[in-house]
This record gives C-alpha cells, sequence and structure tokens, in this order.
C-alpha cells in the first residue's frame, strides 16, 4: 500500500495538477494507494504523525508530491523511522533535494521509478535545535526541527523569508519564472544584509571564529536555493553535516562568488570555508534568520545543528 500525500497548492496549483497525471498512471495499473491532501500549513506533519504512529503496525510507505517545503514539513511528522519507506514526486519551486538524487521532473517517470523501486539509500536528516531564538524581536522557545537538504542562517534564510511573504511569487510561478523572485529579492538582501561576527564549534572541540559572517549552510545534501551547490562534497549517508561559510567578503565580491556556487567553484574563494563534523554549534552577534529546507519559522543568535542519528528509507 502506498500512501500519497499531496499538496495541491504547490508551486501555486502545479501540485494538484501533476497528482492527476500520477493518478491516471495509479489507476491504469491498478496500484493500491490512498491519498491524502493538504489544506493548510501544518496539515502534512499530523498526516504524517498519523500514519507512522506507534498504533500502526505495517511499515508505511509514504509518497510526497510537492516541494522540498512538504518534504521538510513530512519528516517533522514521523515518530517511528523504522516503520517508514519514504519517496518523492517533486513539484516545488527550488526541488533541491530532486536535484541531488537525480529525480526528474517528469511526475510519471518519477512514480514508475518508485513503483520499480529503482533506487534506495537509507539516507541522513539534519536537525537544528534552537538555542537562542527571537521572533519580533523577543526571545521565544521554538521545537528542534529536522531538515533533509540544509539548513541556513544568514543570507540565505533572509532569502527565503522574504520570497515566502512576496506575492509576485505567485503571479511568476504561474508564468514559470518563479526564480526570478529568488533571484531579485537575493540580490536586494546582498545590498541590505548585515554581515556579522560568529563563533563555530565543531564536535565540542574546534572553534573557528569568523569576522562579518555572510551566511553558513549547513548541509546534509550538496544543493540549495534553488541549485547553489553549496557543499559539493557532502555525502548523504556519512553521519555527518558539512558546512559552508561565507564571512570577511566585500560585497561586490559577493556577486562574484555567489554565481559560482551553482557549479560547486566557490569553494576557491579565500572567504569562503568548508567544514564537516557531526554537530556544529553556531553563535553570532546578532540574530539572524533560520532556514531548515527552505521553510522559516524565527530568527536566533545560537543554534545547533547536528546528525538526527536516525536514518530514513528512501526509494527513488
Amino acid at each position: 500500500m502506498y500512501y500519497f500525500i499531496v499538496n495541491p497548492a504547490s508551486k501555486t496549483g502545479v501540485g494538484a495538477t501533476y497528482w492527476e497525471r500520477v493518478k491516471k498512471v495509479l489507476d491504469e495499473k491498478a496500484v493500491s494507494y490512498q491519498v491524502r491532501f493538504s489544506k493548510a500549513a501544518g496539515q502534512v506533519e499530523e498526516i504524517v504523525h498519523e500514519l507512522t504512529s506507534k498504533s500502526v503496525k505495517d511499515k508505511v510507505h509514504l509518497v510526497i508530491l510537492g516541494g522540498d517545503g512538504t518534504m521538510n514539513e513530512a519528516i517533522q511528522g514521523i515518530k517511528d523511522f523504522a516503520k517508514v519507506v519514504i519517496s518523492y514526486i517533486p513539484t516545488g519551486s527550488s526541488n533541491d533535494l530532486a536535484r541531488d538524487m537525480g529525480i526528474g521532473k517528469n511526475p510519471e517517470e518519477a512514480l514508475n521509478a518508485i513503483l520499480k523501486a529503482e533506487k534506495e539509500i537509507y539516507m541522513d536528516m539534519g536537525l537544528v535545535h534552537y538555542d537562542k531564538a527571537f521572533l519580533k524581536g523577543k526571545e521565544v522557545q521554538v521545537p528542534d526541527r529536522r531538515f533533509m537538504v540544509g539548513c541556513g542562517i544568514g543570507f540565505d534564510a533572509a532569502v527565503c523569508e522574504e520570497v515566502a511573504k512576496s506575492k509576485l511569487k505567485t503571479v511568476l510561478n504561474k508564468l514559470k519564472l518563479g526564480k526570478l523572485v529568488y533571484l531579485g529579492i537575493a540580490l536586494k538582501q546582498i545590498v541590505q544584509s548585515e554581515m556579522v561576527d560568529c563563533k563555530i564549534v565543531l564536535d565540542d572541540a574546534k572553534e573557528f571564529v569568523f569576522q562579518k559572517m555572510f551566511l553558513t549552510a549547513t548541509m546534509v545534501h550538496h544543493y540549495q536555493g534553488g541549485g547553489f551547490n553549496f557543499c559539493p562534497n557532502a555525502e548523504t549517508n556519512d553521519g555527518m553535516v558539512d558546512l559552508c561559510v561565507a564571512s570577511n567578503v566585500a560585497k561586490l565580491k559577493l556577486l562574484r562568488i555567489l554565481p559560482t556556487a551553482y557549479d560547486g567553484k566557490h569553494t576557491r574563494f579565500k572567504e569562503i570555508t568548508m567544514l564537516r563534523a557531526k554537530k556544529a554549534v553556531i553563535e553570532v552577534k546578532k540574530p539572524m534568520w533560520v532556514q531548515t529546507d527552505g521553510e522559516v519559522k524565527t530568527q536566533a543568535s545560537k543554534i545547533t545543528v547536528s546528525d538526527l542519528g536516525e536514518k530514513v528509507h528512501f526509494i527513488y
């Protein structure tokens, strides 16, 4: 039995269209399945929690049809990883998980690969703990959050936060020009973003201090932000997280460095530092936005990012 969880609103309605194409194949092949639709933020997590609760005895094969944010929401709801197999049919704007795993944009092809179980991996996940989180200037308690792709503090999170509020994104997504929103906001954030001093402690041992930190991306996979290959040496099942730190860099030079990140060639610049650990404590002088798989909940001045210690059985 396959349990399809569909975000029909992903990429401004593309999710609903893709589901109709997927449903047609399932019905033609007489595949046994159930489908649940999310209608509001947080509902995917609730659905997954229900399907993977301890009252469910059999192993559950979840197929998430949505964007990276939908997948991120889904993994928050998993209660027993031993009972779960998960697959993914991408319909979002960024699709960084799909890019890294080599999952194409054709939903029928993605579905057929899942049904044949062409590839499988026991995949790492990350966890972010908010040591000091802030919302609207007030310190708040925020639950830990898992991520499949990556967690970022600084520039990339600020872009995600502004994009989420942008009404222009909806319009341009309908015209298949959604990436222009990210580009425009990214350029704006380069100009406006404040760089702050940062301390990173790896595995409770090695300490690094960075002046004028622009972003720190902590990754399980290579890609983030719609195709930036921030951590080209990241491995999906090594039990580690990879970090890309950009610091002490002139804003004009950022315009030169960032485009090279699409090919993973940004690592040659002296302003880019690559790190790897099981756990990283990241502390900044001033609260900055934090994102997990493109989802932004709060700002923080101190976070702990680590390998979750659980692996998810992923078939694609």
